[in-house]
């Protein structure tokens, strides 16, 4: 059995925004610190096949880490990636896969998130009450958006 995340959500922003700012490194070091002080380090070879890196947490000495390849990238419409989740307290690492859509919609772009692929419930519930606050500063990061040069 496999258990799923979904979440969908209207950001005020173009699709090319959106779909930059979920994977710039230097978008992800603001969109990762969830308060103050956090410490976030992120790096991304943006092509298929290529591999990022989050480690992010309330200090140096307890940090989470995600990182994985990408499978699909379709700017700015979709963005497909595994996610090795590790924790700090020793866990057993874990592997996911993560799909997002960035559509247009008469307010910005519908933001779609399928995470896929966790091995419990009990995984899965942990990340998805997370993702609200990761989804929160995300939009709340958004920069002013520009159309896109040609």
């Amino acid at each position: 059995m496999s258990y799923d995340i979904r979440f969908e959500r209207v950001v005020d922003a173009t699709p090319h925004a959106a779909f930059t700012h979920w994977l710039d490194p230097e978008a992800q070091r603001r969109w990762y610190a969830l308060d103050d002080g956090w410490v976030v380090e992120s790096e991304a070879d943006l092509r298929v096949g290529g591999a990022w890196r989050v480690e992010f947490g309330p200090s140096r000495e307890e940090t989470y880490v995600e990182h994985g390849v990408f499978e699909e990238l379709d700017p700015p419409h979709k963005a497909v990636y595994t996610v090795n989740h590790e924790y700090p307290d020793g866990r057993k690492p874990y592997l996911t896969r993560v799909t997002v859509t960035f559509a247009p919609h008469e307010q910005g772009t519908l933001l779609t998130l399928l995470d896929t692929g966790f091995p419990s419930a009990a995984q899965r519930d942990e990340i998805e009450g997370g993702w609200p606050s990761f989804l929160d500063e995300f939009e709340r990061t958004l920069p002013g958006d520009a159309p896109p040069s040609s």
